[in-house]
């Protein structure tokens, strides 16, 4: 391929300079990396139909110095000689389901060509509806990854119809360092900006993109990687002649905590990926297009792959977007007033949260898993306690960042050691300003638009000469929500007496009405006796005593009342959240935790009750866990005790037992 060098002129960029346009100081250059890359793909797959995701794909793969080397005239011998010696890799980006690097071969003739502003241009505008932000500075972080050098390779259906292959290199590099890796012509200031391609004429020096399938080929196997084939379209991006260690960021947040993808920058990629596209990888109930195929080294990133934090955020997105009501976590709405056409009750968006249990988030042995600080590189600023862990993200589905101190969690105050205050907000994108600009017509575009050119933060902009606090009020309509709901439940608790009430056994249900109280399991030698409650309509179940076994199991002795024409009954175990009782068959689902029932029946039992009862029938769970009895009763009234044996595999989560009849209770 042939070299173009850029030219220094008036009001253009130099490789300096560009390699300083995104110096964000604040993520490591990987995590820049995938929030960029992935991005890109994602806004490239947009408008491709058939497909309900977007395949995306990011690892290392080894370079053949001297193969790759002979195709890049000028820069040849350097090459070579600087790292021919010992092995190197690349990293590469992949995706598929795309439109790829389209428009004409020659940008002056397609200026706004996807192959223009991805490889010769720089700050273009992104305009497709729903994409992440600007195409041109973000992508400046691909030059800082490596040496400056970038492949840019896509296979595409061009304007005439037809199947294409279109590879081209660019080089930036810092014009002002003693050794530079581009010729530096006589009299000329040096630019630190290079392409290669083939010429567009003979006696042009402008270069284009190669379309050569052969040398397209060949290039590639010198990089370790295919050309696509068939119909299959997308882009591959490879950045050669990386340093794995000087890429591998050490954090000392929390330096006792396991970090195992710090080890590693394929592992460090896995969790990147989750760390900032929890919403939309792997998630197919993603609403606002296509979901992200996520893969890693060619392997697809699997929910069960992720850490318990991110499979929380993308289950507490998901519950916040649809508006449904959870019994996870808390979803509130957020409102603004005066500043949208309409002002329902979600003009702003929801926001979703709950206080997590280090049980929860697999922290405690053996699996012992990193905090959720560690999991997305934040410092918790208030040590012994927790501080709260803040999320936002728009509609491409990417975390803007992740919050533990300032505007977005003040007065939150601090959860103990043992737990975390999770929350993630996610707007209304469609909700229409009342006074729009042309290009800010709606929430997603005054977001999109306070942004900066690395998306990591929102604050509020100034549109038609008015200053608005549009991100000012959401924040503190979200902080209010979070407040109310966790002192209510603490009202809520102080008056009913149940500050230091059970994990393990809690609020006993009396259908059809009324209810007992909770019982302390933290009693272990048992005997609390608590007050009996008679139903309104002659059932009841009242908690006696309770006390552990040596066995681990804890034992609850009850008082069981049935009217006459009760036919059956069925004693229940559920789990208490703060969104209200979870069943089994709820704790196993894919949307919700995932995992087998964490409260397994192992007895039953009803001393003196010969002639009361009949058959009684186990009722298991997906995942074969016992979680409920169902007895049948004789036609005859019923009052006697009983004893519940139960084992709980979660020491953290509270147990609710909850007694059903069924048939006909009119004692008449």
């Amino acid at each position: 391929m042939q070299i173009e060098i850029a030219e220094f002129g008036k009001m253009s960029q130099s490789g300096n300079s560009l390699l300083k346009l995104i110096q964000n100081n604040d993520l490591p250059i990987l995590d820049l990396l995938v929030r960029e890359a992935v991005q890109n793909s994602l806004d490239a797959g947009i408008c491709v139909e058939g497909h309900d995701s977007v395949y995306v794909d990011i690892g290392i793969k080894d370079v053949n110095v001297p193969s790759f080397a002979k195709h890049l005239d000028g820069i040849t011998d350097r090459l070579i000689e600087k790292f021919g010696v010992s092995p190197q890799k690349a990293i590469y980006i992949e995706d598929a389901n795309t439109t790829g690097l389209t428009g004409s071969l020659d940008f002056k003739h397609s200026p706004n060509g996807n192959i223009f502003k991805l490889i010769y241009g720089i700050s273009m505008a992104q305009e497709t509806p729903g994409a992440g932000g600007s195409w041109g500075l973000g992508k400046t972080v691909y030059f800082r990854v490596g040496i400056g050098l970038v492949v840019y390779y896509s296979h595409i259906l061009n304007d005439d119809g037809q199947y294409e292959h279109r590879l081209a290199v660019t080089l930036v590099e810092n014009e002002k360092l003693p050794e530079t890796i581009i010729p530096k012509s006589s009299g000329k200031v040096p630019s630190g900006i290079a392409w290669w391609g083939q010429r567009v004429a003979p006696v042009s020096y402008d270069t284009i993109p190669i379309t050569d399938e052969a040398m397209i080929r060949d290039i590639l196997q010198s990089l370790s990687m295919k050309p696509f084939e068939g119909k299959r379209l997308g882009t591959k991006i490879i950045i050669p002649f990386i340093d794995e260690q000087q890429l591998l960021i050490k954090h000392e947040i929390n330096p006792d905590e396991n970090k195992p993808w710090e080890s590693n920058a394929v592992d460090y990629i896995r969790v990147a990926m989750q760390r900032w596209y929890a919403p939309r990888l792997a998630n197919e109930k993603y609403t606002y297009g296509k979901y992200l195929d996520g893969h890693i080294n060619g392997e697809r990133l699997e929910k069960d792959d992720f850490l318990p934090l991110f499979l929380e955020l993308q289950m507490m997105y998901n519950v916040a977007v649809i508006g449904s009501k959870s019994k996870r976590y808390f979803v509130n709405d957020i409102q603004i007033r005066n500043y949208f056409e309409n002002n329902t009750i979600n003009n702003a968006g929801r926001v979703a949260y709950k206080k997590f249990t280090k049980n929860e988030l697999d922290m405690l042995a053996p699996l012992n898993g990193p905090s959720p600080f560690t999991c997305v590189n934040e410092k918790n600023p208030l040590g012994e306690q927790n501080a709260p862990l803040m999320a936002y993200a728009r509609r491409p589905g990417m975390i803007v960042n992740y919050e533990t101190d300032g505007e977005w969690c003040k007065g939150l105050g601090a959860t103990e050691e043992h737990e975390y205050l999770v929350a993630i907000f996610v707007p209304n994108s469609i909700t229409k300003l009342v006074n729009p600009d042309n290009d800010v017509v709606d929430l997603e575009a005054y977001l999109r638009k306070s942004e900066m050119a690395d998306h990591t933060s929102w604050t509020d902009i100034i549109i038609k000469s008015k200053p608005l606090d549009i991100v000012e009020k959401i924040r503190s309509q979200i902080l209010r929500k979070i407040k109310g709901s966790y002192e209510n439940k603490e009202e809520v608790k102080e008056k009913q007496g149940m500050n230091k009430l059970a994990r393990n056994v809690g609020k006993m249900l009396l259908p059809p009405t009324g209810f007992g109280r909770r019982a302390s399991s933290r009693n272990r030698a048992g005997g609390t006796k608590l007050p009996t409650d008679i139903g309104s309509r002659g059932n009841s179940f009242t908690i006696v005593s309770q006390k552990y076994l040596d066995t681990g199991a804890l034992e609850v002795h009850f008082q069981l009342k049935l009217a006459k024409n009760v036919a059956v009954f069925t004693i229940e175990l559920f789990i208490a959240s703060e969104g209200g009782k979870i069943s089994a068959t709820d704790w196993e689902s894919a949307d919700s935790v995932g995992t087998p029932f964490p409260a397994v029946i192992t007895g039953i039992f009803f001393p003196n009750t010969v002639g009361l009862f009949g058959r009684s029938a186990a009722q298991k769970s997906d995942n074969k866990v016992l979680h409920a009895v169902r007895i049948e009763k004789n036609d005859v009234p019923v009052e006697c005790s009983g004893n519940l044996i139960f084992t709980c595999t979660d020491p953290h989560v509270q147990v609710e037992i909850s007694m059903k009849p069924e048939g006909s209770v009119d004692n008449g």
